[in-house]
């Protein structure tokens, strides 16, 4: 009884814990080809032994069960990564899943230990979120049956929860750990770790800055929400570039030599073919109330570098974006 989950002996002393530490010991060693068991007389004490197999264990000698689950981006025959959203709550599953879509996940939804189990195996997701307080069973039960299973075990789980105890979570194989209320950019960076959403080839972003760093940072943070980029360090190397290259948005720096961004802009807006290219400015200038209108007007949303901008500019490109497509799927119906 002991080896189960959530077990404990009562006793006459205090005693802490979860019941999960033998449990999580039986799974190791047997995995390992081992096994575990216990001698025990009351009032003198237990003994714990356990045995493990001596040499290398093959490749060959792998279980017939275990078929690996490709990760990045996304499990062969999807268009996009599949996000199993496991939680007993409509309005949480709702919510993460307003997170993923719109980034290039598609999702599947479970409301209880049971469904959660059936539709890994069924569906073998490229990822799990899971929480812990369900009323039909125990979310890190939950987490160690999908971890025991040959054909889960490779799924990365996120953990997003109101209870705290990421270390549990961590032992027992959970890939991250989040602790409920959970943001969009908190969901989706540890996400982004493990599966990756497709590349988005008909959505490239002209990042247009002279900062080596942030072009860096603006080509990695634009990448990994599955848009595909090109740089510019200055205002005529953009011009050049989208005199030749389609693009489905700019991020354009307003401080730059020669010609800054206010120029950019003025030439874009006067190209009947660019004129409708969204545009989000990304810069450390202190606006004046004249220049704040001019990009109200003319731009789909302004940034400061010192704020914290980076959920908001993701959120505004894909609504930008899929604007813009559908109004092309319009204007060609």
């Amino acid at each position: 009884m002991i080896f189960e989950e959530f077990r404990q002996v009562d006793g006459g002393g205090a005693h802490e814990g979860t019941g999960l530490g033998l449990a999580i010991t039986k799974r190791l060693t047997e995995q390992q080809g081992g096994r575990i068991w216990l001698e025990s007389e009351i009032g003198k004490g237990s003994r714990f032994s356990f045995t493990l197999p001596m040499g290398n264990v093959t490749s060959g000698n792998a279980s017939p069960d275990y078929v690996p689950i490709v990760n990045s981006p996304a499990a062969p025959g999807r268009d996009k990564p599949l996000v199993l959203i496991v939680d007993d709550e409509a309005p949480a599953r709702e919510l993460l899943a307003s997170y993923l879509e719109p980034e290039g996940y598609q999702v599947a939804v479970a409301s209880s230990a049971a469904e959660a189990l059936e539709k890994a195996q069924q569906l073998r997701p490229d990822a799990i979120t899971l929480d812990i307080l369900m009323p039909s069973a125990n979310g890190f039960s939950t987490l160690l049956s999908l971890k025991s299973a040959a054909q889960t075990t490779p799924i990365p789980i996120i953990v997003v929860s109101i209870v705290d105890q990421p270390k549990l979570g961590f032992a027992l194989g959970a890939a991250d750990y989040l602790v409920k209320p959970v943001d969009k950019l908190a969901l989706l960076n540890p996400l982004r770790k493990h599966v990756r959403p497709v590349p988005n080839t008909d959505s490239l972003i002209l990042v247009v800055d002279d900062d080596p760093r942030t072009v860096e940072l603006l080509d990695v943070t634009l990448r990994s929400a599955g848009y595909q980029t090109r740089a510019a360090q200055s205002g005529k190397a953009a011009l050049a570039i989208l005199s030749s290259t389609p693009v489905n948005g700019i991020l354009l720096d307003l401080m730059m030599p020669e010609m800054d961004g206010f120029e950019v802009l003025r030439h874009v807006k006067q190209q009947p073919t660019l004129k409708d290219v969204p545009i989000f400015v990304l810069s450390a200038k202190s606006l004046t109330r004249e220049e704040a209108d001019l990009l109200g007007r003319e731009t789909q949303a302004h940034f400061h570098k010192d704020g914290a901008w980076r959920e908001e500019l993701l959120e505004a490109v894909g609504k930008a974006v899929q604007n813009r497509k559908a109004a092309r799927a319009a204007a060609s119906s």
